[in-house]
């Protein structure tokens, strides 16, 4: 258990605000992230929780709400979509970051022919829906660590949600610490077999 509370930062990539079933629904992809984070695995497996899933509203990165959806397609191509994140309240040039590319309208089988992708059926208080979780880059060959986009998309294919999440500082460091432990039992193991093992013999001539 990382501490009582596992904390995933949920930022909003579109310029449509999230709903309260779509943040509510992230509970069900928590665990799989996080264990995409200990283990470097993209299978991203459904584990159920039994705890209680809080949320804290932040302000928008976008600066002024919109009522006109953002609904230019994004093309498919060989390399990785840009996805520029706007960072809330802030001047600077956000950071450029590489996903596959995801369109307002789903086609389920190239998406599943895109390894990046993970592409899983979802149920959430009875409603059903797809849910793309996808690798994010820094560079077409960079894969950056601790980070995914998460993109929903509704019965009729059309996209619902599409957010970056990313797991805050103290949980991803925790993360590593259990295999930082185990690689160095591992280790002091292995040293301490060589040391108890008995000597070669020698041919006297």
């Amino acid at each position: 258990m990382p501490g009582p509370v596992l904390q995933l930062g949920v930022k909003n990539v579109r310029n449509s605000q999230l709903s309260a079933f779509n943040i509510d629904s992230m509970s069900d992809s928590v665990l799989s992230l996080y264990h995409s984070l200990i283990t470097g695995s993209k299978d991203f497996p459904m584990i159920g929780y039994g705890g209680t899933m809080n949320y804290n509203k932040v302000s928008s990165p976008f600066p002024v709400p919109r009522h006109v959806e953002n609904t230019e397609p994004s093309p498919w191509t060989v390399g990785p979509a840009v996805m520029i994140v706007p960072p809330a309240g802030s001047t600077s040039s956000p950071p450029t970051m590489l996903t596959p590319p995801l369109p307002e309208r789903a086609n389920i089988y190239a998406l599943r022919a895109d390894p990046r992708n993970c592409v899983r059926q979802m149920e959430y208080e009875g409603i059903t829906f797809t849910r793309v979780i996808s690798t994010v880059y820094r560079s077409e060959s960079t894969e950056m660590n601790n980070r995914w986009r998460v993109t929903d998309y509704s019965a009729n294919g059309h996209v619902k949600m599409s957010v970056l999440c990313q797991f805050i500082r103290e949980s991803a460091c925790y993360a590593k610490k259990p295999l930082r432990r185990k690689r160095m039992a591992r280790d002091e193991e292995t040293t301490t077999s060589s040391s108890q093992s008995r000597p070669n013999k020698r041919l006297r001539l």
